[in-house]
């Protein structure tokens, strides 16, 4: 079998009424090197650049002409596309005529033609291409109205055709770089990233066929471009078209390859690291074989566990990859989140998802533990963050936060404050509402499980403030759907947090402080027999760690203005000083004082100026004072709203949760309001989700976690002649006499109340 690639690919046209797409060079470039990939696609691959129409035509012919049945081709074309007058489709050359089309351009049905005379059955097209291009703004467009139907010309037997979009890709590019080599389109970049690391493998196999190819363009495509659709026609009876392998995984299950014992094959692709160290043994003695189909299956399992993500089992492989003179090691460290397992066989997951105001994590239970889901940067925590890049590509996490960074404003941070309120934001043409801005980091976070999983994961107990009404926690749902995550439950976070502390424990009572970077959650939890119980909630949704940035950010600014008679506003010098505030605040939590030095901050009249300010621990909490008193306010409020607790002695542990709690003051604060008691600080970063993915485990039967009663927040009850507390517990276990309705009386609806409406009567 053979498999062969012609990339036809048009930067230049003569006819200057055709714009011209840079960045069909960088499509050029990059999908040949994954396709000619010896460990990925092994195609032999012929590239057509800046072809005239008879070269093209040409060189397709020739391409279809020479295949035999059973080989494998693939076409991409990356150029403009126009209809002529009867409406058919007519692929650009460099020397197209824009009024000479029959003549000067290649046909569609011609390329429909060939395949239709090839003797190859198996066929896969990508077209990356549309009518005319347009500026808009200093950028390029690869897209027109969606009437092309290459369902028609293009179909056939054991054919896939995939499309950048309805109108045939949206790909931007910078007029100042028509002349030059650009990033490839978004419809090819999706492509190329799919193949070059396997994530496009989404059902774990090991290998990437056409259908996988698609789902993940589409959904790649879509989460970097929403109003950008890719479409596909399949025609197939050739069964499933096998385009590349996954270099993440151990391809030993190969239908047409050597296949390793499977006691070593289930050792290195399941095993536990002790399994994977003793399968180097013998995989050592099958680098010997006299196969060669053996011994490369071998080296092939030797590369994978160089590149194991237990530190062991890599070294041990790397040393006898060494000894084997086999040269450099594989470059490229494990990345957990883009290398696929092989599913397990009970049944699909359910997710553990914390979306934070500053960051979010994703969690899931597996083996009798939680495993917190690193993202594709190795990070188990992603900044909850959104950004556009220049070219209208949509970047989530760190990405986000970095162009942030280098362009101040150009990014969305916090969202989860705005959930339920109504709010958008304007990105070109479109507006996006909280909720759709929230799906991208979540569907961020899914795609890391699923990656990190080898299954789709469309399951997941969510957690939310305490605080948070029933608006907000809809709206939060809405996101989810959104991603294409059902909400199986929603959990408090401070609840969360108390499963990863009180698992296993006996009766108590736990106050949990929640500070995080933009948000505090106070919440008194009642232990009692595996049920935990939320007593009493109190918390402020604009009240965090970013606070104290900001107290510090006003401090260093005024004491620039002081020194230096130089009032700082322009924005790229003030997120310097925001950056220097955060990291200030953070080593002040080790240290007593630190330096700001920020060189070459601004310019005055004399020349530029640096920022030089000591700011000390005790600065800091004079500056923060005010703050401190509202996180005061929200626990005695807790406490004193809480049934089944009469006072700071009924609480056994005050436990402190959040970055923002690492500070001395806040420890300072909460061990005078537990009356002098240290709180506990054992809790690690990643414990509400941890607390996620417990409560996931018990509601799959997967472990014996305790249930939860958390209280509807805010709650919503039936007024009872002054009964009620806005903290009671549903079902509410407690009874009390009611005096019977006088019947002289008119009958009246029971008044529904919440904090946020007066009571009836009022």
């Amino acid at each position: 079998m053979r498999k062969a690639a012609l990339l036809v690919v048009n930067q230049h046209y003569a006819d200057g009424r055709f714009t011209e797409l840079p960045g069909a060079a960088a499509d050029a470039e990059h999908l040949a090197a994954v396709l000619g990939d010896a460990a990925i696609g092994e195609f032999e691959v012929t590239v057509v650049e800046n072809g005239t129409a008879l070269e093209i035509r040409k060189a397709i012919q020739s391409f279809f002409a020479l295949a035999q049945s059973q080989d494998l081709l693939l076409l991409h074309l990356s150029c403009h596309g126009r209809k002529d007058s009867r409406g058919r489709l007519h692929f650009v050359a460099s020397d197209t005529d824009r009024d000479l089309l029959d003549a000067t351009a290649v046909p569609s049905q011609f390329v429909a033609d060939q395949l239709e005379e090839s003797l190859c059955r198996r066929a896969v097209v990508l077209l990356d291409c549309c009518f005319s291009g347009a500026f808009a703004k200093g950028l390029r467009t690869r897209g027109a109205a969606p009437t092309v139907d290459v369902n028609e010309p293009l179909s056939g037997p054991g054919r896939v055709v995939i499309t950048s979009s309805t109108a045939l890709q949206y790909s931007h590019e910078s007029e100042r770089s028509s002349r030059e080599r650009a990033e490839p389109s978004i419809f090819t970049a999706a492509v190329v990233e799919g193949l070059r690391d396997g994530t496009a493998d989404l059902d774990g196999d090991g290998y990437v066929s056409a259908e996988e190819l698609y789902a993940f363009v589409h959904d790649r495509v879509r989460s970097r471009m929403p109003s950008q659709t890719p479409t596909r026609s399949v025609n197939n009876s050739e069964g499933t078209l096998y385009l590349t392998r996954n270099p993440g995984i151990l391809h030993l299950t190969a239908p047409e390859g050597p296949a390793l014992p499977d006691t070593l094959r289930a050792a290195i692709l399941t095993g536990a690291s002790w399994q994977r160290l003793g399968a180097l043994h013998e995989v050592e003695r099958l680098l010997g074989s006299r196969q060669g189909p053996v011994r490369e299956a071998a080296l092939e399992a030797l590369t994978t566990l160089v590149r194991d993500r237990d530190p062991q089992v890599g070294a041990q492989a790397g040393r006898l990859w060494h000894s084997r003179g086999l040269g450099e090691l594989p470059s490229g460290t494990p990345d957990t989140a883009s290398r696929a397992t092989r599913p397990t066989a009970d049944g699909p997951k359910i997710l553990g998802i914390d979306f934070g105001t500053t960051n979010s994590a994703v969690a899931v239970f597996l083996d009798g533990e939680v495993r917190v889901i690193p993202n594709r940067h190795g990070e188990v925590t992603t900044p909850s963050v959104v950004a556009f890049a220049e070219d209208g590509t949509l970047l989530v996490g760190k990405a986000a936060k970095e162009r942030a960074s280098r362009v101040p404003g150009g990014a969305i941070h916090r969202i989860k404050r705005e959930l339920g309120t109504g709010w958008t934001y304007r990105h070109g043409v479109r507006r996006f509402s909280a909720e759709e801005v929230a799906s991208w980091i979540l569907a961020d976070l899914r795609a890391s499980a699923e990656a990190h999983l080898g299954e789709t994961a469309t399951r997941a107990i969510l957690t939310v403030p305490a605080y948070f009404n029933h608006v907000q926690r809809a709206a939060l749902t809405d996101a989810a759907a959104l991603a294409g995550i059902e909400t199986v439950r929603m959990l408090n976070e401070p609840t969360a947090a108390a499963l990863s502390y009180g698992f296993g424990r006996g009766d108590e009572n736990i106050a949990v402080f929640d500070l995080g970077g933009d948000t505090l959650d106070v919440s008194l939890l009642g232990i009692s027999d595996g049920v935990v119980e939320t007593l009493a909630t109190s918390g402020d949704s604009k009240l965090g760690g970013s606070d104290w940035d900001g107290r510090v950010v006003d401090h260093l600014v005024r004491e620039f203005a002081l020194r230096q008679g130089v009032r700082l506003t322009d924005r790229a010098a003030l997120q310097r000083v925001a950056e220097a505030a955060e990291a200030a605040k953070i080593e002040l939590s080790r240290a007593t004082s630190t330096v700001v030095d920020l060189p070459h901050i601004a310019t005055s009249p004399s020349g530029p100026v640096h920022m030089d300010v000591t700011l000390t621990r005790a600065q800091l909490d004079g500056l923060a004072k005010d703050l401190l008193e509202r996180c005061a306010q929200l626990v005695q409020r807790a406490l004193k709203s809480a049934w089944r607790v009469e006072g700071i002695d009924d609480i056994d542990h005050f436990v402190l949760v959040g970055g923002a709690t690492r500070m001395p003051a806040i420890a300072t604060l909460v061990k005078e309001l537990a009356g002098g008691r240290e709180p506990v600080r054992g809790i690690i970063p990643e414990g509400v989700v941890i607390g996620a993915a417990l409560q996931s485990a018990a509601l799959s039967g997967r472990t014996s976690e305790p249930l939860l009663l958390d209280v509807t927040s805010p709650p919503l009850g039936v007024e009872t002649a002054g009964t009620g507390n806005e903290t009671s517990v549903l079902p509410d276990r407690r009874s009390a006499a009611h005096a019977q309705a006088q019947e002289s009386g008119p009958r009246k609806a029971p008044a529904q109340v919440s904090p946020e409406q007066p009571k009836a009567g009022s």
